[in-house]
């Protein structure tokens, strides 16, 4: 991965102490727990990574929540029953997916369930094993063709792929992993996900092994980076994964939600979301490497309260419309026209040293204000 960090200096180690220590600080667990139901649901369309357009179901089911929730953007925590689980969440789960699956006349056709637990679905003490294996057979049995779920690589092994695999029963499986960065400062300090490249490359090459599907998800601008630092990262990110031989990425420009370090950092006067013309300029130089797809609620979502990525009133609506347009059909032509408004925006390396000094200096701002 480009701008390797294992041999970081005293002042990244600190760094990466003092981000975490703060983002695990801000995670927040309810006073009781939320009724065992779906807490999002919505269908819409969606491009395979071959260029289809086929029918979407996406679900987040109501879990005990991520057992690894380190990231400074993440605030799913907040949503579903992180610190609240009685260990009793089996049937609950299983209930949910298969409600899930029961299609109604007002429903849109789809193919493809995307089947989300706000963590790790092949995390034990998120979804037991064999939970795991009778949610598979239930998909096979509702006749869905493509299913996509979310982990963190260390959790994607051979031993617990294989049996999911096998009772698809031939339903294609597409596992996202929000690696976020190939920049090792960027992905375990700024970001403060437990992902390193010996474990993401371990899970390609089982999932590749298996015949599943890699969904790599990069975020466009983490807390700390600026604008033209983020487009870098983006492109060198996508550079590192097409020499994997990864097709399925999705970016994800940042939004702002509370308990995080980037609501931190935003309420502090020290972090905004991209500008929307950022995630153009991001999209534009990678697309001819592969078609990606934008995360488009990420841009306007309805799932949680969020500060957006945003750019002027005349033409933030439009630009939205076209990055959802360009999702669809990955032509370049969709993607919108320039706005008086697009800020002079110079693309910048990846200098660790100017990072590392701007986080730190970011951080003593939070400090000194008591968070």
């Amino acid at each position: 991965m480009p701008g390797h960090a294992s041999d970081a200096p005293i002042q990244v180690r600190d760094l990466r102490r003092r981000i975490g220590a703060l983002s695990l600080r801000l995670r927040t667990a309810g006073e009781k727990t939320k009724p065992a139901e779906p807490r999002f649901t919505d269908c819409d369309k969606i491009r395979l990574p071959g260029g289809e357009l086929v029918g979407r179901k996406k679900v987040i089911v109501m879990s005990g929540g991520c057992t690894v929730p380190t990231c400074t953007m993440c605030p799913f925590t907040n949503f579903n029953n992180y610190g609240l689980d009685d260990g009793s969440a089996s049937e609950s789960l299983l209930d949910q997916v298969r409600r899930t699956l029961t299609r109604t006349e007002a429903e849109p056709a789809y193919e493809v369930l995307s089947l989300y637990n706000d963590g790790s679905f092949f995390a034990p003490k998120e979804i037991p094993r064999d939970v795991q294996v009778e949610i598979a057979r239930l998909v096979a049995a509702a006749g869905i063709k493509h299913l996509v779920v979310e982990s963190l690589p260390q959790f994607v092994t051979e031993p617990v792929l294989a049996p999911f695999v096998q009772a698809l029963r031939g339903v294609r499986l597409e596992i996202g992993i929000g690696l976020q960065s190939a920049d090792e400062l960027v992905r375990e300090t700024l970001v403060n996900t437990r992902i390193s490249q010996k474990s993401f490359e371990r899970a390609l090459s089982v999932m590749t092994s298996l015949g599943v599907d890699p969904k790599i998800y990069l975020l466009i601008k983490p807390p700390f980076l600026s604008e033209g630092e983020a487009v870098t990262d983006v492109v060198e990110s996508v550079d590192y994964l097409t020499g994997l031989g990864v097709r399925g990425m999705t970016l994800c420009p940042t939004r702002v939600s509370r308990h995080t370090v980037a609501w931190e950092l935003w309420q502090a006067g020290q972090y905004t979301s991209p500008n929307l013309w950022t995630v153009v300029e991001a999209v534009r130089r990678v697309h001819e490497r592969l078609a990606v797809r934008v995360a488009c609620v990420n841009l306007r979502g309805t799932d949680f309260e969020s500060v957006f990525p945003d750019a002027c009133p005349a033409c933030a609506d439009t630009v939205v419309d076209a990055l959802m347009r360009f999702g669809e059909s990955g032509d370049a032509g969709d993607l919108p026209a320039d706005c008086s408004c697009w800020p002079p925006l110079k693309v910048t390396a990846l200098d660790h040293a100017v990072v590392t000094a701007r986080a730190a200096q970011q951080l003593n701002v939070l400090e000194r204000a008591g968070v």
